[in-house]
């Protein structure tokens, strides 16, 4: 996929940003709760898809990290979801660096609800499940729609920007460079001077 992405052009980047920005959007807005349960690497995409739910379980032995800018790119659209959930500057810290943080870290971040023990994990979703299927069920859609609906405006606005540096950033050689770092294996190097 990524060496598909790296041959788009402009516009097609443009779709297709738009395209992850809709669908991510309808993750964290969907009316009912959804609960990740992670047990082992949620790097980048996998990460997002962790931050956007409303309860992410997580092993002791999870790990998380927005690693984008490894590879020349940024996690611009869920940095738009990550900033409001775990504030500014702890986003800067895994935005900027890139770095891997254990579940532990990630719970102490805001970025995990729970961590529960590997051979528990499942059984926790269900408990969890269970909770939310007897609560009544007007009332947790409601409750998603006020949550969502107070944040959906400066959220779109944000996503906007976001979808547009997206785009962009998937025309620089740092990005071409990148890719072709991570499908060869081996270790990049950076022609550009910072913007």
């Amino acid at each position: 996929m990524l060496a598909a992405i790296a041959k788009q052009s402009p516009g097609e980047n443009q779709d297709d940003s738009r395209r992850i920005a809709k669908m991510l959007r309808r993750i964290w807005s969907f009316p009912r709760p959804l609960i990740a349960a992670v047990n082992g690497p949620a790097f980048a995409g996998g990460c997002g898809i962790a931050t956007l739910c409303d309860f992410t379980l997580a092993s002791p032995e999870a790990k998380f990290g927005y690693t984008e800018v490894k590879i020349g790119f940024l996690p611009a659209i869920v940095s738009v979801f990550l900033t409001r959930q775990i504030g500014e500057k702890r986003s800067r810290d895994l935005l900027l660096t890139g770095r891997i943080i254990e579940a532990a870290e990630a719970k102490e971040y805001g970025l995990v609800t729970e961590v529960v023990p590997a051979e528990r994990l499942l059984d926790r979703a269900r408990e969890l499940a269970e909770t939310l299927i007897a609560a009544s069920p007007s009332s947790l859609t409601r409750a998603k729609r006020l949550l969502v609906s107070s944040a959906a405006a400066g959220l779109d606005a944000d996503l906007e920007r976001a979808i547009l540096e997206n785009a962009r950033i998937r025309c620089t050689p740092d990005f071409q460079e990148g890719v072709a770092s991570f499908l060869e294996k081996r270790k990049p190097v950076w022609q550009s001077k910072p913007e």
